[in-house]
This record gives C-alpha cells, structure tokens and sequence, in this order.
C-alpha cells in the first residue's frame, strides 16, 4: 500500500513537471529573446502609460499580459525573465491571480451558460482597482 502510494505520487509529481516545463520553459525563452530584441524597447514605450498606474515598469506588461491569456506559470516565468522588484512582483502576482487565464476560464463560462463579457470585465475590473490600490497603498506609505 505505502509502496503503491509513494508510486503514484511520484508520477503525479513528474506529470505536473512536465506540464510545468511545457508552459514555463517556452514562456521564459519567448520573452528572453525578446527582451533582448528592438520590439522589447518599442513595448515599454507603449505600456508603460497603462502599467505605471499601477506603480509598474513597462517591462510589467509582459508577465500581466501572459498571465491573462495563459495561466499563473506563465506569469512565474515571464516574471524571471523581465527581473522585476519586489513590489512590482507582488502587484503582478495579486492582478494576474485574479484576471488570469481569461480565454480559457471564458470558454468555461461560456459552456456553463453565462455572459463571458460580463464575467471577463468583471475580473479585468477588480484587477485593475486591485493595482490601483497597491500602488495607491505604496505611495502613501512609501513602499518603494
């Protein structure tokens, strides 16, 4: 019983890294290059107006984004690959926990019946206010 247990714990473990391996690793490797091409210069231009409401550089925009069309790992990994501080981690980590993976979640949604734009927009919404009050937070308690 222990024997068997121990079994198929450890192919659940290798399972859930290789699924691990499949989103980050890619993810990582996009934005890596990325970073190091013209086009990363050219996005952070473009976001930085959006992401600095919320206290953010315009390199946050790449692990936001990725974590709204994908899922958490991708965040994780963009994250790594755009060398974020502190702050700007733990305001990324708290919009794109509660607005991520939007089209698969949507999908779902959709599949149960109810409004996805409703039910995207609401998540877009709440996520949004959430960064607004962090960096809200941050500057009146001079966090950075």
């Amino acid at each position: 019983m222990l024997v068997l247990s121990i079994k198929n714990g450890f192919i659940s473990g290798l399972k859930t890294c290789w699924f691990l391996i499949k989103v980050i690793i890619p993810v990582y490797l996009f934005i890596t290059i990325l970073k190091n091409t013209p086009a990363m210069d050219w996005l952070v231009i473009v976001f930085t107006p959006l992401v600095g409401a919320f206290g953010l550089p315009g390199e946050a925009a790449l692990p936001l984004i990725t974590g709204m069309m994908l899922d958490e790992y991708g965040v994780i990994a963009a994250i790594n690959a755009v060398g974020l501080t502190g702050y700007a981690i733990a305001v990324v980590a708290v919009m794109t926990l509660i607005a991520h993976s939007l089209f698969v979640e949507g999908a779902i949604v959709k599949k149960l019946g109810h409004s996805v734009t409703f039910f995207t927009a609401y998540r877009l919404i709440a996520a949004v206010l959430m960064g607004l009050a962090l960096n809200f937070i941050g500057v009146v308690l001079n966090l950075w």
